[in-house]
């Protein structure tokens, strides 16, 4: 079984490997697109806190280039006044301003007291910039969540809805396992991605694009110095994309293993302790466990080896302005002390998204392993669709007819072959032959699971690939020989198929059935809890509501697989003549591998390796001591020997 995973884990792999980044990319900002108002509040919030951060070091250079440079030297100084003269001298009295003969504007320090008053003035600037920069992040934040939640909201249904209109055969080739991590693992993930991935990336390419611009405004050539490093640090994620995006991917599949392996031996629980495989089990559920276990010690590897990088990259930037910036000051004097302090907070700014853009590397290579699987649903198209211009009759009569019909599950191997056979409407048929033979196979084609690989099948003289898929359904029954039941009461369970059907019908089916009694025995009657799976059930009760269910669901056509294999002999013989009521007037096919059970058919259809090679009824196929023949007599020996 490890080692069938483990192909399967390959072949999805695989499978996966088909979106680009960029396309991936374009798939997760069309989320964004079904919230424009939501995205556009968020926009206009980061704009904002990236004018207020960046606002802040200006608001500092100012501060020690008039107040805390000039004011600390004993002597006079000689200082040029910029641009922002008229709102940090007007605080000083026309005594403390002197022009020189060189031309210069000087400062005389003024008294403590003035000092004081200009610093409080600057100081509350300050404090007021935090306190609106401080309620930016909180409403960010805020916003951020929201929109992140009402994504994945939005994903999480999306990806429910596609899984319940996609075709039959999706399901046969997937395990169920796997499907379920992608609806909560990988949708997890994803969210991850756009509450803390895509989001704040897009902020921090806001402010990098902000601080670079102010960065080149205070200093083209420390600028430029500073940005040198850029280019490594694109050949630093270029070289670890793959590896990080291998490693991430590796981690999803490994969960969705374990997930399908927890799925598939809980519900085969009873299977487990009746051939004692508890401890084999363990140990396939170990193997499993160590795969997901190397997938994300790997995965953590890579991360831990790629950031460490990224820091020191980034450092080498900073030093840069700290060696040129020192020198620009204290040798040529072309750089005053608060603009090398606000080139310094800027280009350690500039690098902080710039690290935060990597760290988010490994959340965004993470998101995109679990976007490839999420994508890979709703991207799949189902193999059978509604027509463009479908049908949809008033009421379906039951008439069938298979014209010539083959079918193959897999190109190369045929199931069944030239197939023809009519239907009348109301009338009874059963199917028989031996496991394998083709019989479900013509039910899950009429039910159109599948459509017919050759030949037609028509409904009332339609051809049902041109009939309104919910309606055929609507009107076509299945009881399986596999039940299932829904969590819930007996009562839904029975009005699952048709929820507007009254107590007082499902009463009157139950009666028929045998079913009545046996229902009001039990602690809270209709209301009686059957657990997943209807657990709580033996499988003769489960297979008794499942018939009932159908039933109250009023179909043109029912189809019974075996429907009383698992009831007593006594139960069977009541059974039969609520079945012989219901059946009267509707047309139903009815598969079984109980001959005695369908003596009273009408005809009676035996298909041999995906043939029909025989139909009549039971007294007709006797007398011709065909294949229908072989087969009663193999039963009735069968029954004696027991």
């Amino acid at each position: 079984m490890g080692h069938i995973m483990r192909y399967m884990a390959r072949e999805e792999e695989q499978r996966e490997k088909k979106y680009s980044d960029w396309t991936l990319f374009k798939k997760i900002l069309g989320v964004f697109a079904y919230y424009k108002k939501e995205a556009f509040s968020v926009l206009s919030i980061v704009i904002l806190f990236s004018l207020f951060t960046t606002t802040i070091p200006i608001l500092m250079q100012q501060i020690i280039d008039f107040f805390i440079k000039p004011f600390s030297s004993a002597s006079p100084i000689e200082y040029v006044i910029t641009g922002f003269r008229s709102s940090f001298v007007s605080n000083y009295s026309s005594s403390n301003i002197g022009i020189l003969n060189k031309g210069f504007t000087v400062i005389i320090p003024p008294s403590s007291s003035e000092i004081s008053n200009s610093l409080l003035i600057v100081g509350g600037m300050y404090l007021l910039f935090i306190i609106i920069n401080f309620i930016l992040i909180l409403v960010r934040t805020i916003f951020f969540a929201k929109l992140g939640q009402k994504m994945i909201y939005r994903i999480r249904n999306d990806l429910f809805a596609k899984l319940q209109y996609l075709s039959f055969d999706y399901f046969t080739e997937t395990e169920s396992g796997r499907t379920i991590s992608k609806l909560t693992n990988d949708v997890d993930s994803l969210g991850e991605l756009l509450t803390t991935g895509i989001i704040d990336i897009f902020a921090d390419f806001i402010s990098l694009v902000w601080i670079l611009a102010l960065m080149f405004i205070l200093d083209v050539k420390m600028t430029l110095l500073t940005i040198t490093v850029i280019p490594i640090l694109l050949l630093i994620a270029f070289f670890f994309q793959k590896r990080v995006r291998t490693a991430y991917r590796r981690t999803r599949v490994a969960i969705a293993q374990i997930t399908a392996n927890l799925q598939e031996t809980i519900s085969g629980v009873k299977v487990t302790k009746a051939l004692s495989r508890e401890e084999k089990n363990i140990q396939n559920f170990k193997n499993l466990n160590k795969e997901n276990y190397s997938a994300n010690v790997q995965a953590a590897g890579v991360s831990s080896l790629f950031m460490p990088i990224i820091q020191l990259i980034a450092a080498l930037g900073s030093t840069i302005v700290i060696i040129f910036g020192g020198y620009s000051v204290i040798s040529l004097g072309t750089l005053t002390y608060g603009k090398l302090y606000a080139f310094l907070e800027y280009s350690n700014r500039f690098f902080m998204p710039v690290i935060s853009l990597f760290t988010f590397y490994t959340v965004i290579q993470s998101g995109f392993a679990s976007a490839e699987r999420i994508f890979e649903i709703l991207d799949e198209e189902p193999s059978v669709k509604n027509s463009e211009t479908p049908i949809i009759p008033e009421k379906i009569k039951g008439l069938i007819e298979l014209d010539s019909v083959d079918f193959r599950y897999q190109p190369e191997i045929p199931v069944l072959k030239d197939i023809n056979l009519t239907i009348d409407s109301g009338r009874s048929i059963a199917l028989v032959g031996q496991t394998g033979a083709g019989k479900t196979t013509i039910t899950k084609l009429l039910s159109r699971y599948y459509d017919v690989t050759g030949g037609q099948l028509r409904v009332d003289g339609v051809d049902i690939k041109e009939i309104d898929l919910e309606t055929l359904r609507k009107n076509i029954a299945v009881v399986p020989q596999d039940v299932y039941l829904f969590s819930g009461s007996i009562m839904d369970n029975l009005k699952y198929g048709r929820k507007d059907a009254s107590d007082d019908e499902v009463f009157d089916v139950c009666l028929i059935l045998g079913l009545h009694d046996y229902i009001l025995q039990l602690s809270d009657g209709y209301e009686t809890d059957v657990k997943e799976g209807g657990s709580r059930l033996s499988l003769g009760q489960r297979q008794l509501i499942s018939l009932a269910r159908a039933v109250i669901a009023n179909p043109s056509i029912l189809i019974l697989d075996e429907c009383s294999s698992s009831v007593d002999p006594i139960t069977e013989s009541l059974l039969q003549k609520g079945i012989n009521f219901i059946l009267r007037g509707r047309t139903s096919i009815i598969i079984a591998h109980r001959l005695s059970t369908i003596k009273t058919a009408s005809q009676i259809v035996v298909i041999d390796n995906g043939e029909i090679v025989e139909i009549g009824d039971h007294e007709e196929l006797m007398q011709r001591k065909g294949r229908y023949y072989d087969l009663y007599q193999t039963q009735l020996t069968r029954n004696m020997v027991k």
